[in-house]
């Protein structure tokens, strides 16, 4: 049996003693309720509890964290148990930083941790190319300063954020004063190829602030600048090949 709640899918395999629920998608405040209303009803039809496979969730904010421990407390007052089979990597770092690892039960592998915060910078003349990977988090160290400090005489900085796998609340304030930063000196910032959680919580901090403000013209040129920083590729590789063609004199 599967059911289907906004940008959420939930296949259940019922068992003689437990069922099985395999979770898909993203779980956000428009639908942990109605997951948690899944799940429970999936725990009364299991005799001795429920277990819930997490490996396919993309993006888990503190509402669907909220779901699991009431689900997980609804579960010890009726003297059943919940099991998480799997999570996947922003679900553990959820369930890591928040100390809910420790109140939920874990059964198998959990993803590893994402490398250390890192960015890697390519010049091209007067664009800079960035590609910063790991999580962005409450302490980014001193990545961000560094990269801005490398960046004088630059004047559009394209990011690949392909390789960026998780970013929550306090490292998107960081990079939020970093973009802020480099366009106070005039400096066009472009991002693309964003991995689901980042992006989702780009829109989700989007949505709280009003239209006009200037936070949210900043979260939106952020999420939606893809094309111009395809414009910038095609430059770097027009300038590379001209190198090629033209090198250097011995």
């Amino acid at each position: 049996m599967s059911t289907r709640a906004g940008r959420v899918a939930v296949v259940f395999e019922p068992g003689p003693q437990r069922v099985r629920a395999r979770v898909s998608g993203e779980i956000d405040m428009d639908d942990a309720a109605d997951l948690y209303e899944d799940l429970h009803a999936a725990l009364d039809a299991g005799r001795r509890g429920l277990d819930i496979d997490l490996a396919d969730v993309r993006f888990c904010d503190s509402s669907g964290l909220h779901a699991l421990l009431d689900l997980n407390r609804t579960a010890l007052e009726a003297g059943k148990t919940i099991a998480l089979t799997a999570v996947s990597r922003p679900v553990a770092r959820l369930l890591r930083i928040t100390g809910a690892d420790s109140v939920l039960t874990l059964h198998g592998r959990t993803p590893p941790a994402a490398p250390e915060f890192r960015t890697g910078i390519r010049r091209y003349g007067p664009t800079a190319h960035l590609t910063p990977a790991g999580e962005l988090g409450t302490d980014p160290g001193s990545v961000l300063a560094e990269v801005s400090a490398a960046l004088d005489g630059v004047d559009v900085v394209a990011c690949d954020m392909r390789d960026l796998t998780s970013l929550d609340l306090m490292g998107l304030h960081r990079l939020l004063d970093f973009v802020r930063g480099l366009d106070a000196r005039g400096i066009t910032v472009f991002a693309y190829n964003w991995q689901p959680q980042p992006r989702r919580l780009l829109s989700l901090v989007e949505e709280l602030y009003p239209p006009a403000d200037p936070r949210t013209t900043l979260l939106r040129s952020l999420r939606e600048s893809a094309a111009a920083a395809g414009g910038a590729g095609a430059a770097q590789t027009g300038e590379d090949t001209a190198r090629s063609a033209f090198p250097d004199p011995a």
